[in-house]
Parts: structure tokens; C-alpha cells; sequence
């Protein structure tokens, strides 16, 4: 096993927590690398700001007084450049010594000196881990409004600690954070000028209708600064194209998340001269300014995973207020003139949008959560989460890493600190402690891939790079070649990395339809990996080909670290086709991500993209299980089988079944038991059997209507009198030539058998007559008889006490309703009550099931193997809808 070390702890931990001022440090939790650039770089400058003219004195005041307090201020206040005077005051000083720890910039030892630590959220989570974060310690969280798994476990992890948190947000609902943080106040500060409201308009159009030539050329003549904002990277792509092929004149770009923000420089400088044109991604705005800017226009689409039945599945939905009121406060309130279009088929009123709480998305990260636990030594249960934790799946996450090694007995292992400690994602970081020196280059690269589909566009050039089989291979390929073509390696922040020549790569990525932002985050990731590995940066790249392949594949299939789908399934049985982007044929095994995204009906579908494996390779290192006794009842010469299976990580690659007329003498006393369990059930075709089923009726029917006094006869008790009776038969026909008649005088007498036979099987209830059952009900240990009454509905919502009979017993309610199932109740009251619900218990249950989605379903055929079948045909999971919709209410039958 490699050993690895977390380069973003401090080096010297004992120096750290020694050197920490009286004061205890300021942690600045920003969300992204490029927040953390900006962040320093606030703490550095003195600026007039409109939240320092108007809010200063009370900003100071909150600082000052040891409490916990947030931010909420629109764009250009100046919210981030506010955490400078907050520092000093805090402090008690001005000497600010600032640092950042992010993938960029590991911890150094210099870092026990600063007294300003600015980290993004997965280093933070690190830090907790580790122990560096300290009570005395505040917390200034930046853009908290920007959710994500990462951010959430950190504030949990903080109020665990027992930290002070200062929070800075865009424009919402503040009511929770300011109640979970424990917040003595909120600074609601606006830079709107009512003067300048942006006329606002509401039009159903779709992006390139409303970019009619009309629109265009308005732009052109009247020489205004547009930006659009749109959901996806391709759409963002499409809409600067359009414009910049239709009018030329228009100075037209784009950005989204795939690319480096140099991109858009001259923008942001405000160089750029009117008319410009400038597409982003909602999530590439956030954090922009751009001079000149008086027009936006909004695409009322998102997409955002909700978790469905335990899955993240992506899914389409419409913007949020808080995401209208930032996209439109770019211009709205601040700028002459200002225009807001929203493309939207909802009928929207601007002027009456009010700021919501966040949506979290903890939810759908179990595994994270299970991990961090463990390395902390706590119950997830015991973190004060601001989202309820989906405790099934967290329980799930458990089971896994427990399977895999990384957790024993609530903590992480030898193996799981090892991989805990990479910064990569968990099924990488397994596959780099394993593997071995030569695959290392490939693997540290395909760590910081997200996905061969994100690190290229639509039109795509891959001619002597793909490898068959493999997305992670042919996307490594990638990276090699434009490492060849134009890479070298430099210093960033002193630390060795990969870096391209601009012009170069940018002339390759335009040929070859490659992101060179997905190039320069597998350059970061990679640097990371091989300095916590204690490794030099490779020269060279080789290209991947065959050999490699077998390598990799050789790994991937020993450890299995990602999802696993074989012939389209995945293991739980749900439907999963390979992604129309890959490279991967769609038979036999593919491992790698499972995505779930809803389609135009809102129905999930599943789709993966990795690396496939030979069914050779798969049974090579599959599972094969002892020998087991199995039962096929419905065969008559031997109903005893003894099954060996293989199985590979869940899937059940083959059973094979073989007859046992005659059973081993190691086998003969398990083989006798499932035969009397069968027989138990009345499953077991045999004569004795079929004529004991009215005497074991009887004889539990006595038992329940004297109240437990004569023998019990249930399942346990009858499996072991044809345990009993069966003797030591050593062969299936030994069994079938046995009687095993049963006699009812063994368990009764029949003075108990008139006694049973004289109770009443129903009374007369105006004039109704009601059925009467009998039960022993089990309550500490002893037993106590009841009656339970079977009412028409009708009947039990008018019923009174004095109208019930009177029986040497309890009485217990049940009022049956046809194939909805049964309402039941122990008192009349509580029947009433629940007689007013709109759902019986049988429904409830049946609902709660559909919403675990089916996990607990198993059943796999008798054999997999490679399919003859090929391409890639389209389609998803069968059944389920859209979250929250589609449903009909449990209890309402349909007409």
C-alpha cells in the first residue's frame, strides 16, 4: 500500500496550534480557488466601500462584541472587502498576515504565522478533521449562499467545535441562517437606487428566438452592454456564436465553468467597447462584475440535483427568486437605463419576488459524511447538520466502506487514513494507494478529469487518442498530447506543476474541441497527487495504448472502486445504458461514475461513462462462494439442490444447481431442516403435509382463542416436529415414505377444544353481525387475549362504548377496506381518528417502500456473460417520476 501525505494540513501541527494569537485565528471559508485569490487581495486593499459608509460603525460593533452575526448585501456593496476591517477588529491589530491554503497553494511552514487563514471548503472540512480549527477560532464563511455537500459538513463540523461564525451572502432569506448559526444580528445592506430600477420584461421565448436580428440590431444602434445567462456550457457556447456570426460588428464572448476567466479579461477590465455581447452560465456570474453592463438577460432553467429515491438525479427545474433577484440585480438598482428580460413560460412578477432560503445539498453526499465521521470518531447523528441526514443512505455509505476497508468499528483504517489523505475523490484515491509506479502519471491525471464528456465540446476531435473501451484512458490521452504539444514544467506559488503555453494550447484545444479549463484542474490535481505521494512531477507523458489499457483494467477490475454496471443493469436491477459520449460499447462490464438525470417527462434515467471490462477479467476476480443447500420445490424427484455461485462485487455472475437424491453426511441434518421449514409453510409437496394443514390450523386457532394456555404451535415449534419426525433419513425418498401424520391429541385435549369451540364467533351490533377474531397480543414478556372486532366502516364512525359487547377479554378494532388494506386501532377513539386519515397502514407502508426505491430488491438471473448485442441504445430505468410530482396521494383511489 502507497503511503501518502495531506500536503494542506500544516506541516508542523504542534507549531500551529502553539503559535495561534490570543485572539484565536480568522478562518475565511470561501467556495471556490478563485474566491480565495480575490479574498486575499480584499484583505490587502483600503477602499471606500458602501457598506464601510453605511454600515461601518455597526460592523465594527458586531466584531467587536464576541457574537456570532452575517452579511447580507446586494452586488457592489462590498460585502468581501468588509472582512479587512472585521479582521483588525477581532484581532486588535492591523498587522494582517494572510494566507491560502487551496489546491493552488498547500500549507507551508510559514503558515503557523499568519493570523488570517483563507481556505475553500474542502480544505476546511481537512482542517476540522485534523483538529487545527480551534474554539477560539472564527469562522467568516463568503458567499454562503453558494450551497454545496463541502460547505454544509463545515458548518456542522464548526458548531461541533464550538466556533464563531460571521457569514457573508448575496441576497436572501436570512431567518436560517441567522437562527443555525446562532447569529446576535443580520446587516441588510442594499446599494439599490430606486431611480435607476430596470425596466423589467417577461417574454416566452426560447434563447436564440428572442436573439431575432430585430433584438440585434436594436443592440447595435443603441450600443449597450448585454450579458445572457443561460444553464448549460453548450447553450452558453451557441449564444456567443450566433451573435458573433450575425452580427459581427457585436463584440460577442462566452463563459461558463470550463473555462480559464482570462478568457473574458478584457470584460471585466472594461476595455471591451458597446456594443458587446457576453454569454455566461448562472454559476460562472456569480461572482463577476463587468463594467458597462446594463442589460440581462435570464433564462428561467436550471438544472440541480434532487435526490430521488436515494439517487442525485439531475433534473431540469425553474430558477429560483434568489437567482432572478441576483441575475437581475447585476443592472437593477445600479445602472441608467437598465433592461431585465426572463425568458420564462411562467407568468413572473418581478416587483413581488422576495429572497428565499438556500437549498442544500447535503442530501445526496452519505459517503462524505460517512467518511469524515470516521476519521472523527462521531455518530453522524451527533452532528447538528443544517439538512436532515438521509439516514438509510448514510447507512448504506457505512456498509460500503466497511466492505472495502476503509472503516472498522466507526473508524477509519490504516487503508482508509491513507486514502482519506489524497485529494481526490475516494475511488480514485483506493486506485492510487494500489497501484503501481507505471500507471501512476495516468491515474493522478484521471483523478482531476470530471468526465471525458465535460473536457470536450459537442464537436470533438479525438483521431488517434481514443482508446477503446476506456473514457478515462482516452481523456488521460488528451492531457498527454497537449502536454507534448505544449506543455512544460514551472513554479506556481513555488510549487512544480504543469503549465501550457497559451497560444499553443489554446490553437490545440480549438482543434482537438478541448477545454483547456478541465486541462489546467487535471494539471492542479495531478501536481496535488504526486506531492502526496512524495513523488517528482513526470517528465514526459507516454500515450496510452494497449499495454497500459490491460494495466489498468488488470487494477480496476481487482479493486473495483466505482459503480459497476453488467449488460445495462446496475446491481440493485435498475436499468443503466452507457452514455451517448463514450467510448464504450454497451455489453458486458462497465465501471465507472452512474449519473442520474431526469428526461423531458421527468422520469430518471441512468447513464455511465468509464472504463469497460472483459468478462474473462471479471470472473478472474470474482467471488466464488462455498457451496450452499438451496430448495426447488417444485421439482419431484429431489426438491434439494446444492448451488455455487459467483459473484463479483454484488452482481451474481452464475449459479450452478445440482440434485441431491442422496444427502452427504456433512449435509444431511441442513438438508433435513429446509425440507421440515418447507413443510412448516405447507410448501412442501408431500401427502402428510397437505392433510396436517386443517389439525395445525385448529390447533393455533385454540391456542389463540384460550389465550396462549395450550402448547404453541407456530413456525419454529412445527419446522422442529418434522425435524423431529424426519428422523436421520439420509435421501428425499427415506422423506417422501414417511406418514409425518400429526396428531391433534398431542397439543390438545378435549375439554380445551369444546372450551374453544363454545366462545361466540360474532355478535350483533345493531343489528349487524360482526365477526369476532381472536389473538394473543405478546406485552413484556407475557401474553394477553384479545378479541378484535371486524367493523363496517359505516358503522365504526358512529359507534359509542356502550354500544360494545362485553367479552372476558380486550377488544382491538379493525375496519377492513377492500384492497386499500385495513384500518385498525386498539380503542374505539383511536379508530375514529384514523378513520379520518386518507390512508390506511397498508398504504402507508407501500408508500414509504416506493420511496426507498426499490434497494432491497435483489434478483439476478442464472448466468451473465458477454452480450452479442452492440451500440448504444438509448432509454433509462423503468418505472419512477418526476420528485414531488406524478404520484397520486396514498390515500385517494382512483376514479
Amino acid at each position: 500500500m502507497r503511503q501518502t501525505t495531506d500536503r494542506f494540513l500544516p506541516p508542523d501541527r504542534e507549531s500551529y496550534l502553539a503559535s495561534k494569537p490570543a485572539t484565536g485565528r480568522i478562518i475565511v471559508i470561501a467556495p471556490t480557488r478563485a474566491a480565495c485569490e480575490t479574498i486575499e487581495l480584499a484583505v490587502g486593499l483600503h477602499l471606500d466601500t458602501f457598506l464601510e459608509r453605511t454600515r461601518g460603525d455597526d460592523l465594527r460593533r458586531l466584531a467587536a462584541s464576541g457574537q456570532g452575526f452575517g452579511i447580507v448585501a446586494g452586488t457592489g456593496t462590498g460585502k468581501t472587502l468588509a472582512i479587512r476591517p472585521i479582521a483588525e477588529t477581532i484581532l486588535a491589530t492591523t498587522d494582517l498576515r494572510v494566507g491560502v491554503v487551496n489546491r493552488k497553494r498547500e500549507a507551508t511552514p510559514e503558515t503557523p504565522t499568519w493570523n488570517v487563514v483563507v481556505v475553500t471548503t474542502g480544505i476546511a472540512r481537512r482542517w476540522f478533521q485534523d483538529g487545527d480549527i480551534l474554539p477560539t477560532d472564527t469562522l467568516v464563511v463568503d458567499e454562503i449562499h453558494q450551497t454545496s455537500a463541502e460547505l454544509e459538513l463545515c458548518l456542522a463540523l464548526g458548531k461541533r467545535v464550538g466556533c464563531r461564525y460571521i457569514w457573508l451572502s448575496a441576497t436572501v432569506d436570512p431567518t436560517f441562517y441567522a437562527r443555525y448559526l446562532d447569529s446576535a444580528d443580520v446587516l441588510k445592506v442594499s446599494a439599490f437606487d430606486a431611480t435607476k430600477a430596470a425596466k423589467v420584461d417577461v417574454e416566452r421565448k426560447q434563447p436564440l428566438a428572442f436573439l431575432d436580428d430585430r433584438f440585434l440590431q436594436k443592440l447595435a444602434r443603441s450600443e449597450r452592454g448585454v450579458a445572457i445567462f443561460l444553464p448549460t456550457r453548450a447553450g452558453v457556447e451557441e449564444a456567443a456564436e450566433w451573435v458573433r456570426h450575425r452580427f459581427p460588428r457585436i463584440t460577442a464572448a462566452h463563459y461558463h465553468g470550463g473555462e480559464p476567466i482570462r478568457v473574458i479579461r478584457p470584460f471585466l477590465e472594461g476595455v471591451v467597447p458597446k456594443p458587446f455581447f457576453l454569454a455566461m452560465t448562472a454559476a460562472g456570474q456569480s461572482a463577476l462584475n463587468v463594467p458597462g453592463l446594463d442589460t440581462v438577460i435570464i433564462d428561467d432553467t436550471r438544472f440541480t440535483n434532487l435526490i430521488d429515491r436515494g439517487r442525485n438525479v439531475l433534473t431540469r427545474v425553474h430558477l429560483g427568486a434568489n437567482e432572478i433577484l441576483q441575475m437581475a440585480g447585476r443592472v437593477h438598482g445600479r445602472v441608467e437605463g437598465g433592461r431585465v428580460y426572463i425568458l420564462s413560460d411562467r407568468d413572473i412578477r418581478f416587483e413581488a419576488l422576495r429572497p428565499t432560503e438556500p437549498e442544500f445539498q447535503l442530501a445526496g453526499d452519505s459517503e462524505r459524511v460517512a467518511l469524515t465521521c470516521a476519521d472523527l470518531g462521531v455518530r453522524a447523528d451527533a452532528l447538528d447538520l443544517p439538512v436532515p441526514l438521509d439516514r438509510a443512505a448514510y447507512r448504506k455509505a457505512v456498509a460500503l466502506l466497511e466492505a472495502r476497508g476503509l472503516i472498522e468499528n466507526g473508524r477509519l483504517t490504516a487503508y482508509g487514513r491513507a486514502v482519506e489523505k489524497l485529494p481526490v475523490e475516494r475511488a480514485w484515491g483506493e486506485l492510487i494507494v494500489n497501484g503501481d509506479d507505471e500507471l501512476l502519471p495516468a491515474l493522478a491525471v484521471m483523478s482531476g478529469v470530471e468526465s471525458l464528456h465535460r473536457m470536450t465540446r459537442e464537436g470533438r476531435d479525438l483521431e488517434g487518442l481514443v482508446v477503446r473501451g476506456s473514457d478515462h484512458l482516452t481523456a488521460y490521452n488528451l492531457y498527454a498530447e497537449a502536454f507534448r504539444v505544449a506543455g512544460y514544467i514551472g513554479d506556481v506559488y513555488g510549487l512544480p506543476r504543469h503549465l501550457f503555453e497559451a497560444e499553443r494550447i489554446a490553437h490545440w484545444a480549438e482543434q482537438r474541441g478541448v477545454l483547456v479549463k478541465a486541462l489546467e484542474d487535471a494539471a492542479l490535481a495531478m501536481a496535488s497527487v504526486y506531492r502526496s505521494v512524495g513523488m517528482p512531477l513526470p517528465q514526459t507523458l507516454p500515450i496510452a495504448g494497449a499495454a497500459m489499457h490491460r494495466r489498468f483494467a488488470d487494477l480496476l477490475a481487482r479493486y473495483m472502486p466505482f459503480d459497476l454496471v453488467i449488460e445495462e443493469e446496475t446491481v440493485d436491477g435498475h436499468e443503466a445504458r452507457v452514455s451517448k459520449t463514450s467510448v464504450c460499447g454497451s455489453w458486458g462490464a462497465v465501471a465507472g461514475s452512474l449519473r442520474y438525470f431526469a428526461d423531458r417527462h421527468g422520469i430518471p434515467r441512468a447513464a455511465i461513462e468509464g472504463t469497460q471490462l472483459s468478462m474473462d477479467l471479471v470472473r478472474q476476480y470474482a467471488q466464488r462462494h462455498e457451496p450452499e443447500l438451496a430448495l426447488d420445490l417444485e421439482r419431484k424427484h429431489s426438491p434439494v439442490l446444492l448451488r455455487r455461485r459467483v459473484t463479483y462485487f454484488g452482481f451474481e455472475l452464475s449459479r450452478d444447481s445440482e440434485p441431491l437424491p442422496v444427502f452427504p453426511d456433512a449435509l444431511a441434518a441442513a438438508a433435513r431442516h429446509l425440507l421440515a421449514e418447507a413443510a412448516a409453510r405447507g410448501e412442501l409437496r408431500h401427502p402428510g403435509v397437505r392433510r396436517n394443514q386443517p389439525i395445525v390450523e385448529e390447533i393455533r386457532e385454540v391456542w389463540r382463542r384460550l389465550g396462549g394456555i395450550t402448547p404453541r404451535l407456530g413456525q419454529a415449534e412445527l419446522t422442529s416436529w418434522y425435524a423431529q419426525r424426519m428422523g436421520d433419513a439420509r435421501s428425499w425418498e427415506d422423506i417422501r415414505a414417511m406418514p409425518l401424520l400429526l396428531d391433534r391429541r398431542d397439543f390438545l385435549n378435549e375439554a380445551q377444544l369444546a372450551a374453544a369451540r363454545a366462545l361466540p364467533g360474532a355478535v350483533e351490533i345493531r343489528d349487524r353481525t360482526v365477526g369476532i377474531d381472536y389473538d394473543v397480543e405478546e406485552l413484556d414478556g407475557g401474553r394477553m387475549p384479545v378479541a378484535r372486532l371486524r367493523l363496517p366502516e359505516k358503522l365504526a364512525r358512529t359507534l359509542v362504548p356502550e354500544e360494545l359487547p362485553v367479552l372476558d377479554r380486550a377488544l382491538r378494532f379493525v375496519v377492513p377496506r377492500g384492497q386499500r388494506g385495513a384500518v385498525r386501532a386498539n380503542d374505539l377513539h383511536e379508530l375514529q381518528d384514523r378513520l379520518d386519515l386518507p390512508f390506511t397502514d397498508e398504504e402507508r407502508a407501500a408508500h414509504d417502500a416506493r420511496g426507498r426505491g426499490g434497494a432491497e430488491r435483489g434478483g439476478r438471473g442464472e448466468s451473465r456473460g458477454a452480450s452479442s448485442r452492440g451500440g448504444k441504445p438509448g432509454g433509462g430505468p423503468r418505472g419512477g417520476g418526476r420528485p414531488g410530482k406524478g404520484g397520486r396521494h396514498p390515500g385517494r383511489r382512483r376514479r
